[in-house]
């Protein structure tokens, strides 16, 4: 989804990460990105107060959908400035998305919001924050590549990995400028297919990225 969370937890007027698109790849003036690392965020769906005791309960029974919402993220230097800079770019499928495929990617037969990813420049915390699903707990932790024990990008309104730590990201295949990464999140199994919860949802989607890139 390329919008921010409603409950977005940082003021009016903050840096928050900017939406993917031509006029923006277009306004980066120089600043080349060079993606090189990958890695899967996670965080807590929101759910009422106790919904995810009761839904490890019920999930011994029956199949329930995932509480934890993924969110792809990829990492990038651009080494021309001086210091570098690191930017963040965040993809992620929410319930009501749609990842048309790439060739059909700014057509507005139905005025739905278009699919997109996020670029966050230098701030970490900001590029957290904007995959997480409620005010109440904006913790955010890496699920790939798996870690033990677990691993916070931010927890208790601090970011806990500031510096570069290889061992929280996964090398790329190979190096990718912005709008290379950003055709791919129109190529996954995922695409052409509605949101669904069960067989079509946030962790499918950052998993065949990951795997691909």
């Amino acid at each position: 989804s390329s919008g921010i969370n409603a409950e977005w937890p940082l003021r009016p007027g903050d840096d928050k990460p900017l939406s993917v698109d031509d006029a923006l790849m277009n306004s980066l003036h120089g600043r080349v990105y060079k993606f090189t690392h990958k890695a899967i965020w996670g965080c807590r769906i929101l759910l009422p107060a106790g919904g995810h005791i009761a839904r490890d309960v019920v999930n011994t029974l029956v199949e329930l959908p995932p509480t934890e919402h993924w969110a792809f993220v990829a990492r990038a230097e651009c080494k021309a400035l001086n210091p570098p800079q690191v930017a963040y770019f965040i993809a992620q499928f929410c319930k009501g998305d749609f990842i048309a495929p790439k060739e059909e990617v700014g057509r507005d037969d139905d005025k739905a919001v278009p699919f997109g990813a996020l670029l966050q420049e230098r701030n970490k915390a900001h590029a957290a924050l904007s995959i997480v699903q409620g005010r109440s707990n904006p913790d955010v932790w890496i699920h790939s590549p798996e870690l033990r024990p677990k691993r916070y990008v931010y927890k208790d309104k601090q970011l806990c990995s500031p510096a570069f730590r290889e061992y929280e990201w996964a090398p790329m295949k190979k190096p990718m400028k912005l709008r290379e990464l950003n055709d791919c999140i129109y190529d996954t199994k995922c695409t052409g297919r509605k949101y669904d919860l069960f067989n079509n949802n946030c962790q499918h989607f950052s998993v065949a990225l990951f795997n691909k890139l």
